[in-house]
């Protein structure tokens, strides 16, 4: 009789169990750090030179309590866009039509995921880079489930192929207006100016990006028991998969167009208008309405599929909610401004080469509390400008700085809506999505950090 016992395994912390841990160890910082602000010049931009502390509220019993609805109202715009994604996508599904070009996909590249996830990452790399690639693909969630099903693939993939595409394409951008663009305007420096670095920057890092993700495919190709969330697998009640349906119609062919037109108004929205998540919201009524009227769908069905889509999107809202209530906390408290202020006290004492590289750092931190990219900008880039002129270093450097720290920090951030979403939305738990993007997250800071010294060392301005 065998004497050896099982190691048991840890399990996963659901995600709502983490985001309520992190919650109450917030409101608990609330009692430690102490209130403070900076003033605003009359350009709207913050005085670096004016911060003050003020009266304290930490947060209490009823504010650590009221914060998971307060969350809720203060997410309300990503929540209901995430409801209407799952319901557009809901009546897209239902007429065939993403089925039978998938099919269509798999069967051309013989099921090759080596061709059509780098094919989709640059895609979608290209639109974070232009600021909108984030929001784009917390709406193709849908698709590409489908998609890793099909290939045998895990949910981890899912959201890697979205995610990490969208938002190294939204870190490593050359122009993105949310953070290069309006840092460079706050720290008066040339728009778009330093573009061919940052250029070079973003091509290696898509590529990087891509790598990672193939990587951990061959990973649980060859061996499935690896998949940390465990092999998607299909739930048609036949068998076959994709297989089961016909040649794409006319009807599929239409549908589809809508949709590739909806998202592509939506990128020169964002790119041109300034169109944010609001705006995806209503595209996706729009794709909606089309596409059930073009399948001929009646008015009572295309409800009921809009209704059915949006169900399946439940847990991701009350998610994207409940981590809402961390920044909720940390604003009502008024310690956001204290924690960038002693965050940037140190900089003044570092060597100039490695001043940069505590830049970085910095905004990582920052990033936490401020998940915004241009709200972060607003406030942090007034305070780093200057500490760029103290420290001897261009402040095109500090742009650099504050673009990867904030974009890097996004993939981890619990604070960051987007994140959360296309996750959670995904099918992963945060904790086995910190499992996994924890090492590109290492990688990509280890390059960041060396790009910030090796540009500092050769003046780049």
């Amino acid at each position: 009789m065998s004497t050896k016992t099982e190691k048991k395994k840890i399990p996963t912390p659901d995600t709502f169990v983490v985001i309520f841990i992190l919650i109450a160890l917030v409101c608990v910082l609330t009692y430690f750090i102490p209130a403070g602000k900076y003033s605003l010049l009359d350009n709207g931009q913050y005085d670096p030179n004016s911060f003050t502390f003020i009266e304290s509220h930490p947060a209490t019993l009823g504010d650590f309590l009221n914060s998971f609805m307060a969350g809720m109202s203060s997410g309300a715009t990503t929540i209901f866009v995430c409801l209407f994604i799952g319901g557009a996508f809901g009546i897209l599904q239902d007429t065939g039509a993403i089925h039978s070009a998938l099919a269509a996909v798999l069967k051309k590249t013989k099921g090759n995921y080596k061709l059509i996830i780098p094919a989709f990452m640059i895609v979608l790399s290209i639109l974070g880079a232009f600021g909108v690639g984030n929001n784009v693909a917390l709406a193709f969630v849908p698709v590409v489930i489908i998609l890793a099903t099909e290939m045998k693939l895990d949910a981890i993939v899912v959201a890697a192929v979205l995610y990490i595409s969208s938002n190294t394409g939204f870190t490593s951008s050359p122009m993105n207006p949310f953070t290069v663009l309006l840092s460079q305007e706050i720290c008066n420096i040339p728009q778009m100016s330093g573009w061919q670095v940052r250029m070079v920057i973003f091509v290696l890092y898509t590529a990087l990006g891509i790598f990672f993700t193939l990587r951990y495919c061959d990973k649980i190709v060859k061996d499935p028991s690896t998949s940390i969330t465990g092999i998607l697998k299909s739930t048609n009640n036949s068998d076959g998969g994709l297989e089961k349906y016909g040649k794409l119609t006319t009807t599929h062919i239409i549908s589809i167009i809508i949709m590739f037109a909806v998202f592509i108004v939506y990128a020169y929205g964002g790119i041109a208008l300034s169109w944010g998540i609001k705006q995806l919201g209503t595209c996706m009524i729009v794709m909606a309405v089309l596409v059930g009227a073009v399948a001929r769908m009646s008015p009572n069905k295309i409800a009921k599929s809009f209704a059915a889509g949006a169900k399946t999107m439940l847990t991701s809202a009350m998610v994207i909610g409940f981590a809402s209530g961390i920044a909720v906390i940390l604003k009502d408290a008024s310690i956001i401004h204290t924690i960038v202020y002693y965050l940037t006290l140190p900089l003044v004492s570092l060597p100039k080469y490695l001043s940069a590289a505590g830049m970085y750092l910095v905004n990582v931190i920052c990033n936490f509390p401020i998940s915004s990219g241009s709200g972060k900008a607003a406030v942090v880039m007034p305070i780093m400008a200057p500490a760029a002129d103290v420290l001897g270093i261009s402040r095109q450097i500090a742009v650099l700085a504050y673009s990867f720290g904030d974009g890097i920090c996004n993939f981890i951030s619990p604070t960051n809506g987007l994140m959360v979403g296309t996750v959670t939305m995904a099918g992963v738990g945060l904790g086995q999505w910190m499992k996994f993007i924890s090492k590109y997250v290492l990688l990509l800071s280890v390059i960041s950090i060396a790009i910030l010294c090796i540009l500092t060392g050769l003046a780049w301005a």
